[in-house]
């Protein structure tokens, strides 16, 4: 059974590729499955900054309205840079570049950090939103990685992807400076050499103690 293939195509490619599903003809419908091969992406967090010490003092309409708020803005920006918004996970937004799938195109990687950038010049207009609206500031962290992934999903549902790229991707949020972007070593290896940008090493997340995992800062040239 072909796994809602013109859907498929477009969110996971753009069209540039047919993926057909790994589901049996007779899978019970509310078993997860993978959807294609494991392929590589780069994928994207940003999170809110102690979200759990400003939600408690607010109403729960207030606490509805500052995550609505916040996820709203950045999934603007996400769809803007040609991104995928794949999920909520508490206070943060998952998101992915299809076409960072195509390791030789530079087009899908820059997206990705510049989508980046215009999440942390969003911060002032963000400000206002929330002042309008008569909510706490927020503040937030950024962080990108490239690495392989796998796409899941039930007959029918929504996508989500899985994969170390995505926990590391996670990891690395939390050693982000407030307002600011990291990138893990696997991106740092695919876009070192792009003329726009310079690379500050930011420490590493220790994968294990003979493994650790350089983490670089961003900014423009």
């Amino acid at each position: 059974m072909v796994f809602i293939e013109a859907l498929t195509n477009q969110i996971l490619f753009g069209k540039t590729k047919h993926i057909t599903s790994s589901y049996p003809k007779n899978e019970d419908r509310d078993l997860v499955t993978s959807i294609g091969k494991p392929t590589y992406f780069c994928v994207g967090i940003v999170d809110i900054v102690n979200s759990t010490q400003i939600v408690c003092r607010l109403s729960p309409l207030q606490s509805s309205k500052y995550y609505i708020t916040f996820l709203n803005h950045m999934a603007k920006i996400v769809n803007r840079f040609n991104g995928q918004i794949l999920k909520t996970m508490g206070d943060s937004l998952l998101f992915y570049f299809p076409e960072t799938s195509h390791s030789d195109r530079k087009s899908g990687f820059l997206s990705c950090l510049e989508c980046g950038f215009s999440m942390i010049n969003s911060h002032e207009k963000l400000k206002t939103i929330l002042a309008q609206e008569r909510l706490p500031i927020i503040d937030f962290r950024v962080s990108f990685d490239y690495g392989i992934v796998t796409m899941m999903g039930k007959i029918n549902g929504p996508i989500d992807i899985v994969g170390p790229t995505i926990n590391t991707c996670s990891k690395i949020n939390g050693l982000c400076p407030v307002n600011g972007m990291v990138v893990g070593n696997d991106l740092y290896e695919k876009t070192r050499n792009f003329k726009e940008y310079k690379f500050r090493n930011n420490g590493s997340f220790k994968i294990d103690p003979k493994h650790p995992y350089p983490i670089f800062r961003v900014s423009r040239n």
